[in-house]
C-alpha cells in the first residue's frame, strides 16, 4: 500500500475510533444481567482497580463495552479460552497500559481488523508472532525515537504514522489484548549503560511487550518480529541482564492494571507513581541466553508460518510497506 493509501486507511480508522469513544463516553449502559457473572466480574475488576486519572472520566458504559468485547475474544479461540481467569482480568481486559490518552475505541477496531489474522494460529505465542509480523504493514507504521509522551496511544500512533518504543509497545499490547492474548508493556526507565543514540535524545529508557504464552511470560520487541520466535530481541541477553533488581531506575518492570503497591516508573514523568508495576528483573537475569534456534525450533517456526499462509496472503494484499527493526528509547 502506498503512503497515501496508508494515510487514508489510518484516517478512516481514527474517525471511526474517535466517534466510538465519544459515543461510549456518553453511553448510559444498563447494568449487566444478574446471570452474566463473568461480565459482572469483569466490570467490577475494572471499577476496583481503575486509576485515579480515569475516575469521573471513564464511564460505566465504556467498562461494559470493553468487558463484552474482551469476553467475545476469549470465546473465539481455544488458546484464548484457556488463559487463566486472573491473567485474563489483568492482562486482556484492561482498557489502558500506562498513562496514554484514551482517544480511540481501539478494542473494537483491533478485534475487527486483527481477529481474522489469528484464526489460523494454534497457540498464544503463534498468534502474538503473527500480529507482530503483520499489523505494522497495514498502515505503514514504523519506529521514530524519542516520541513519548507526545505519541503513545493507538490513536496518536495511527495519526502520526509512527511512534517510539513506548507507543509501539502499547499498540502491540492492545492488538494482542483485542484478540484475547494476555499482553503487558514491560521495560526499564533507564539502562545501567547510557544507550542513547544521540545527545538530543531525552531518555535512556526502553519499553517492549511481554506476552503470556500459556505457561509463563515471554518477551518481544514491538515492530521487531523475529523468525526465531519470542524471547529473541536485540536487548537480550545484554543489556537486559545488566539491570539491577530492586533499583528504582535500573530495574525491569512489567505494567499492571491490578494494584501492586509498586509503581511502574515513567521516564517521561518521573514524579508519576500512579501506574502499578511488578519488578521482573530477576526473571530476565535467570533466563537462559537466547541463541540460534535449534532444528526443532526452526521446524516449528516453519510449520507455524505455513499454517498462517492464508492470513499472510491477505495481509500482503493490503499493504506492501516493510518495517525495519529498531533499537531506540521511548
Amino acid at each position: 500500500m502506498s503512503a497515501v493509501g496508508c494515510a487514508i486507511a489510518a484516517a478512516i480508522c481514527l474517525l471511526a475510533g474517535w466517534t466510538a469513544v465519544r459515543r461510549l463516553q456518553h453511553l448510559t449502559t444498563a447494568a449487566p444481567r444478574s446471570n452474566d457473572s463473568e461480565l459482572q466480574e469483569c466490570v467490577a475488576f475494572l471499577q476496583q482497580h481503575m486509576p485515579k486519572r480515569d475516575k469521573g472520566k471513564v464511564h460505566f458504559g465504556m467498562l461494559v463495552h470493553h468487558a463484552r468485547l474482551a469476553l467475545k475474544a476469549r470465546r473465539a479461540n481455544s488458546w484464548a479460552a484457556a488463559v487463566p481467569w486472573g491473567i485474563f482480568l489483568n492482562d486482556v481486559l484492561p482498557y489502558r497500559n500506562l498513562d496514554e490518552p484514551l482517544d480511540v475505541d481501539w478494542r473494537s477496531m483491533f478485534l475487527k481488523r486483527f481477529g481474522p489474522m489469528v484464526t489460523a494460529a494454534g497457540s498464544l505465542s503463534e498468534a502474538a508472532q503473527l500480529l507482530n509480523r503483520d499489523i505494522w504493514k497495514i498502515w505503514g507504521l514504523h519506529f521514530v525515537p524519542d516520541k513519548s509522551p507526545e505519541i503513545m496511544s493507538p490513536g496518536q500512533t495511527l495519526a502520526a504514522g509512527y511512534a517510539s518504543c513506548t507507543g509501539l509497545s502499547i499498540f502491540l499490547a492492545d492488538a494482542c489484548r483485542a484478540v484475547g492474548i494476555p499482553a503487558r508493556v514491560a521495560g526499564t526507565p533507564s539502562w545501567v549503560e547510557d544507550r542513547r543514540g544521540s545527545p538530543d535524545e531525552r531518555f535512556n529508557n526502553h519499553n517492549w511487550v511481554e506476552v503470556f504464552d500459556g505457561r509463563s511470560w515471554s518477551f518481544t520487541g514491538a515492530c521487531e518480529y523475529n523468525t526465531a520466535g519470542l524471547n529473541h530481541t536485540w536487548f537480550f541477553p545484554q543489556p537486559a541482564k545488566g539491570q539491577l533488581p530492586g533499583n528504582h531506575w535500573h530495574a525491569i518492570y512489567a505494567a499492571s492494571f491490578r494494584h501492586t503497591g509498586l509503581p511502574f516508573p515513567l521516564a517521561w514523568s518521573p514524579d508519576d507513581n500512579t501506574v502499578p508495576g511488578v519488578d521482573v528483573t530477576q526473571a530476565y537475569l535467570d533466563a537462559p541466553d537466547a541463541g540460534a534456534p535449534t532444528a526443532v525450533a526452526a521446524a516449528a517456526v516453519a510449520a507455524a508460518q505455513a499454517k498462517a499462509a492464508a492470513a499472510e496472503a491477505e495481509a500482503q494484499a493490503q499493504a506492501a510497506t516493510g518495517v525495519s527493526a529498531h533499537q531506540g528509547a521511548i
